[in-house]
């Protein structure tokens, strides 16, 4: 059931408009640059990529807006990253951690207004305890990357709410600069998926230090990016219609949720997909 909400084959009308606007998306530069990625690729003997799967191609110059050039230099950054964050490595497919992590990620089943992917992270539902914070990472990997198996997210990008709704000392204190080094290194650095905003909500007084903390690790272009709305729902508004925000933020969208537990139904289904989107290395010399 959970299938019906991804959209794995062609484009919408409305993200090859973004496409063409945006991206300068056009039959010559997608041609063009498909043709030229392949060949500066085919020059590097250190690397080994799918350079016959066209879409993870096209991932990677939709991120650089068709220019082959940046799109290689972020297709090594990603190679890099990949061999530093061991659980990015290889994919397999496993949910035994999934129960540890209940109520904590979902996406919204129907893109916003924008065509944007909007997904959601609750701190309440997080027992550092029960799930180790670089777990987190392992749990959300497979997801992540069955987004980027969808046309429309590659265009349009997703949008991120980080609900600190019952933030307590004993999440401070997980928190630590390295993890948070490597949440940004996985989200910026290493997923080509274009980031329309970062939404913090329901943060208390004691969040400040933790987000001037991690202001240090992000690239400037990101910091205007993140937005701090604190209970002040409705400022949440301006940037995600509430027709789209299920009634917890505000918002009037029914059932407007799809659980982790039942996008992993989508992962196992895909599981092949996955392995040979995500076969790809930087070779040791």
């Amino acid at each position: 059931m959970a299938e019906k909400y991804f959209d794995f084959d062609g484009i919408s009308e409305f993200a090859k408009e973004v496409a063409l606007k945006e991206l300068g998306e056009t039959p010559e530069n997608v041609t063009n640059g498909l043709r030229e990625l392949k060949r500066l690729l085919q020059l590097e003997t250190n690397i080994s990529v799918p350079i016959d799967n066209e879409l993870w191609l096209m991932n990677f110059l939709r991120f650089c807006k068709f220019n082959p050039e940046s799109a290689k230099q972020k297709i090594f950054r990603y190679l890099n990253l990949k061999k530093s964050l061991n659980f990015a490595e290889s994919f397999q497919y496993d949910d035994t951690n999934l129960p540890k992590a209940k109520g904590m990620f979902s996406g919204l089943k129907q893109r916003d207004k924008l065509g944007r992917r909007v997904m959601i992270t609750r701190l309440e539902q997080w027992d550092p305890k029960i799930l180790d914070k670089y777990l987190i990472l392992n749990i959300t990997y497979p997801t992540v990357n069955l987004l980027r198996l969808e046309p429309d997210t590659q265009i349009n990008g997703w949008i991120y709410i980080l609900d600190c709704k019952g933030l307590n000392y004993t999440h401070v204190l997980t928190i630590t600069p390295r993890f948070i080094k490597t949440m940004i290194d996985f989200i910026i650095h290493f997923l080509p998926i274009r980031a329309r905003g970062y939404h913090i909500v329901n943060n208390p007084f004691f969040f400040q230090p933790i987000f001037k903390l991690t202001k240090q690790f992000l690239p400037e272009e990101y910091r205007s990016l993140i937005m701090m709305h604190g209970k002040n729902i409705s400022e949440l508004h301006r940037y995600i219609a509430p027709e789209c925000l299920p009634e917890c933020y505000g918002g009037t969208a029914e059932d407007a949720e799809l659980p982790l537990e039942e996008t992993y139904s989508v992962v196992k289904k895909y599981e092949n997909t996955l392995k040979h989107f995500l076969e790809c290395e930087i070779k040791d010399t």
